[in-house]
């Protein structure tokens, strides 16, 4: 039994197994997202689920029935390596196979349409609660590596599951089907608008955006939809107008008023952003304030999992607000905070590059223009190449911009707005 100490992934997901649920179905019995499933499937004993959620796990140990517990108590006893060996398939990592040298990758592309076609063609013609749970579980798949795959090969990744989901939404399914392919849709859609945020494609990402929220729209899910806007508001707010990202995030709150969840976690930390941006420093402050007040009650986790907001997330935003309201000594202190937290996560790199570029941002606010070159320079040297995205140069380009006339005619900064503008070059 697993009541009176903690719950790890690996007991949450024998539960699952115990009780003979899809993920899905699992995760809509607690009443938590199916990512969250997914993610106890991928980490299992490294993963421990929230406090909350431990209760709930708690509740449902307590009301399954005895046969329920005994396969629960059987697969604890098998230990986490049988069950992981079971679950294998659902835990595979989503980097794209790299064909052995003399495959023809046209063939292995018609391969993967031929599969297609054969589970549209044994799902008679319609789409079976099976051949979605699998959609489900492959975009759970995408959403936990999201965070450590460079964006365009997210693109590469996510494109043909969007069209696997498309060539069986095009026909009208039943509406609970329906809903479900809808919230697919909508998943893998923000992950495409988000890669292609990432590496500048503005036009492209606004559409996307758009596309996802239309699809989670289409469904009564109303923390996709609050997600789908949050994310959203980070768009205008490092390509376009802050105002734009103030509605945006303000519109994802509205989603859920008075409700902690992940996305209004985000969104009041964005709102908070964007407006310390404009100068609005006392509806940045409340806003800011909403968001720690939302993160602490959904409580820590150490996933990096895209669209979670914990402790380190939180303090990525901190960093940009402060930062935005020239509360430079306070930035740093949570500069610092967050970079130790993220060196847990090194293969985790565009969100720490980002808070060294806020402290680049500070030196130059400061008049340390010698300090704001070099760490802006360095962040672009070492990031690697296949992150070192227009979403990173645009940052880099702030810190020049901040310098302002205190750097004309200096070479360190004629240096970074050169390295700037090649890499930049480079990004195209």
């Amino acid at each position: 039994m697993v009541l009176g100490r903690p719950w790890t992934g690996f007991e949450a997901v024998a539960l699952q197994e115990a009780t003979r649920k899809s993920v899905r179905e699992f995760a809509a019995h607690l009443g938590v997202e199916m990512t969250t499933v997914a993610n106890w499937r991928a980490g299992l004993s490294a993963v421990t689920p929230r406090p909350l959620t431990q209760e709930l796990l708690d509740t449902l140990l307590v009301q399954v029935g005895p046969d329920v517990r005994e396969r629960f108590e059987q697969i604890l006893a098998e230990g986490e390596m049988t069950l992981g060996a079971r679950r294998l398939p659902a835990r595979r990592t989503t980097a794209p196979v790299v064909p052995a040298p003399g495959y023809d990758a046209t063939l292995l592309t018609r391969l993967d349409d031929a599969r297609a076609l054969v589970d549209r063609t044994v799902a008679a013609c319609t789409v079976g609660p099976v051949m979605v749970d699998l959609m489900e579980e492959r975009a759970a798949g995408r959403v936990l590596a999201y965070t450590r795959t460079p964006p365009a090969q997210v693109l590469a990744t996510v494109l043909p599951d969007v069209l696997e989901v498309q060539a069986v939404a095009t026909q009208r399914q039943p509406a609970a089907i329906q809903s479900r392919l809808s919230e697919v849709t909508a998943v893998l859609g923000l992950l495409i608008a988000d890669a292609l945020m990432k590496l500048g494609q503005i036009e492209r990402a606004n559409f996307w955006y758009g596309t996802a929220r239309m699809a989670a729209d289409d469904t009564a899910n109303l923390r996709l939809r609050a997600q789908v806007r949050a994310q959203h508001a980070m768009l205008p707010y490092y390509y376009g107008s802050p105002e734009q990202a103030v509605v945006l995030a303000r519109a994802a709150q509205a989603q859920l008023p008075e409700t902690a969840d992940d996305a209004t976690a985000l969104a009041a930390a964005a709102e908070a952003r964007a407006l310390a941006r404009l100068g609005d420093t006392a509806g940045a402050d409340l806003a800011l304030t909403r968001a720690v007040h939302r993160t602490a009650e959904l409580g820590d986790t150490a996933t990096d999992e895209a669209f979670r907001f914990g402790e380190k997330r939180l303090l990525l935003y901190q960093s940009g607000i402060l930062t935005n309201l020239g509360r430079t000594d306070a930035a740093r202190r949570v500069q610092e905070q967050a970079l130790q937290l993220y060196r847990m996560s090194p293969d985790v790199v565009v969100d720490p590059a980002l808070i060294e570029l806020d402290t680049a941002i500070g030196y130059a606010v400061d008049g340390a223009v010698d300090e704001a070159c070099e760490l802006a320079a360095q962040v672009l040297t070492t990031l690697p190449p296949e992150h070192r995205t227009t979403i990173v140069l645009t940052r880099a380009a702030a810190v020049v911009d901040a310098i302002g006339e205190r750097g004309r005619g200096r070479r360190e900064v004629d240096e970074l707005r050169h390295l700037v503008s090649v890499r930049a070059e480079v990004a195209q």
